[in-house]
């Protein structure tokens, strides 16, 4: 089942649906459609949890109906969106009502192998890129490239590169993402006009970078020039490592997330840069320092400029109690570089209905599907160059987004690990020892020492388990 084609006129149609249009903060709950009558539901499974609304829509008596279930992980804020789409979807297709179940993003991730389990996995799920690989491998999800090849209107051509990666499995496509960001630098107007320091640049390098941050930090005040939106200043895995590692000419996994490769000069020589950061030149906090503050020092406003991705952007806006913007990330010696990493959708092995599924997923994850959930709201960089636009757009996008974009199409790369079975265990070996680094109870080479010693067998037994 393909159905006909999302038109512009449907899309507008939709944006007429919120008052306010883009804006996440603003949205009111949804105005559900009239009911004039109940249209009975076959459902032929359960999901075993509290779903938060059914909504109906008014069909002929006589019609059968089709009843899809989805796996959210959206917070209260941003429901009402999802009930805007869902609703001129079941608008449009009155065959088909949609029933939704929302957890937190950490419950989602833990709940789904149990779905899995009991055989009672909803129809279409929510997949971050951290989790698409071993649940593609253990047959939860179930590939789609059969509809990517032949439903031409879809053109998943038009969806980064680097974002479809994540989704694959075998060399299949198993799901298809909404959102890819990287991560630029972001930087506090407030710090830098009241130490009279210009703004970043497109010329900024690391040495740009570390010059400045000792212009911006007060040391004995909590106030630093450098931090970062993550917790652990030093992670080097994901999205976070190339950043860290990548504008000196370094690596964290080679390509097959068999061999770490922290022990490379130039890796060694970036890990130690950063640390000297915190304890050398002391401008970005330790471990203690960081920790002692609720939600971070970047997001209380106590240091200059942090490493900034495109969905903390929302957060930004709404939290923050100073001006900020974003700049691109600094060049090193290898030139520049930083990670990116995102979201997105698949059908289950327990949907009954694929076709219905797919029909669906392809006005969601289309340009206008994009543009009105997550480009138009603010709440992510669409996964599509074509509706990119319309997040740039956004009250929640700063006001240099456009270096996002850049960062996409010129230097930005999917961060390691995310093709291996021991992903979970290597980020926590990883988190372990990157933790001692910024409190100073390691040095790096030790530390680096430790992680290869520790990971790479970690790494190899997992692969050998993919392989045979």
């Amino acid at each position: 089942m393909k159905g006909k084609k999302l038109s512009r006129r449907d899309f507008l149609h939709m944006g007429a649906l919120t008052a306010a249009g883009a804006a996440l903060a603003a949205c009111a709950p949804a105005t559900p459609l009239v009911v004039e009558k109940e249209v009975p539901v076959t459902v032929e499974k359960e999901v075993p949890v509290e779903v938060e609304k059914v909504v109906v829509v008014t069909v002929p008596a006589a019609a059968e109906v089709t009843l899809l279930t989805f796996g959210h992980h959206w917070d209260v804020t941003f429901r009402p969106r999802q009930e805007d789409w869902d609703n001129i979807f079941m608008e449009r297709h009155p065959d088909i009502a949609i029933k939704r179940t929302n957890n937190t993003w950490a419950e989602h991730n833990a709940i789904v192998p149990t779905w899995a389990a009991a055989g009672k996995l909803p129809d279409i799920i929510y997949v971050h890129g951290a989790f698409a690989f071993p649940w593609n491998h253990e047959g939860i999800m179930v590939s789609i490239q059969d509809y990517v090849d032949t439903d031409a209107e879809f053109n998943v051509g038009g969806v980064w590169e680097e974002a479809l990666r994540l989704y694959r499995y075998k060399g299949k496509q198993y799901e298809i993402p909404y959102d890819h960001g990287p991560c630029i630098l972001g930087f506090n107007k407030d710090l830098f006009d009241e130490a009279g320091v210009p703004y970043p640049d497109e010329t900024w390098t690391m040495d740009d970078l570390l010059e400045n941050a000792k212009k911006l930090t007060k040391e004995g005040q909590q106030q630093w020039g450098m931090g970062d939106y993550y917790g652990n200043y030093l992670r080097v895995q994901n999205e976070i490592g190339m950043p860290k590692i990548g504008p000196w000419g370094g690596r964290v996994f080679n390509d097959e997330e068999t061999e770490i490769l922290l022990g490379s000069p130039e890796s060694l020589k970036a890990l130690n840069w950063w640390y000297d950061t915190i304890h050398k030149h002391k401008v970005a906090p330790n471990l203690a320092e960081m920790q002692a503050v609720p939600g971070g020092p970047w997001l209380a406003g106590m240091t200059a400029m942090a490493m900034v991705p495109t969905w903390m952007t929302p957060q930004l806006t709404t939290a923050a109690a100073f001006s900020w913007d974003v700049a691109p990330w600094p060049a090193g010696p290898a030139g520049r570089k930083t990670g990116s990493f995102g979201s997105g959708f698949g059908i289950t092995r327990d949907c009954k209905h694929p076709d219905v599924a797919w029909s669906y997923l392809r006005e969601y994850l289309s340009v206008e599907g994009m543009e009105f959930m997550w480009g138009e709201s603010g709440r992510g960089s669409p996964a599509r160059e074509a509706a990119y636009q319309s997040w740039l757009d956004s009250e929640f996008a700063p006001e240099h987004a456009e270096y996002f974009l850049d960062a996409l199409k010129n230097y930005a790369v999917t961060g390691h690990p995310y093709q291996t079975l021991a992903a979970r265990e290597i980020v926590d070996i990883f988190n372990r020892h990157t933790d001692l680094l910024e409190s100073g109870d390691m040095a790096v080479e030790e530390a680096v020492q430790a992680i290869i010693e520790e990971g790479t067998p970690v790494l190899q037994d997992a692969y050998k388990r993919l392989m045979g």
